[in-house]
């Protein structure tokens, strides 16, 4: 379910979200920064976390010489 989120100040809707844990939204009408966070933490660590963390890392190095 999608939450809406809206200005504090101006009541302009700024964005939908469906999970976050803080989100800070500055207002294009107002200026008004809009601090939000979260109601509960995941329980679940990210999908990442389980895949041994190389971020995208292919398991072939380059030394020195290699580089240009």
């Amino acid at each position: 379910m999608l939450k809406i989120l809206r200005c504090g100040s101006c009541n302009r809707m700024l964005a939908k979200t469906s999970s976050a844990s803080v989100i800070e939204i500055k207002c294009p009408r107002c200026g008004t920064l809009n601090h939000q966070k979260a109601m509960s933490l995941q329980t679940c660590a990210p999908l990442s976390a389980n895949c041994g963390g190389h971020h995208g890392k292919t398991s072939e190095t380059t030394t020195g010489s290699e580089r240009v």
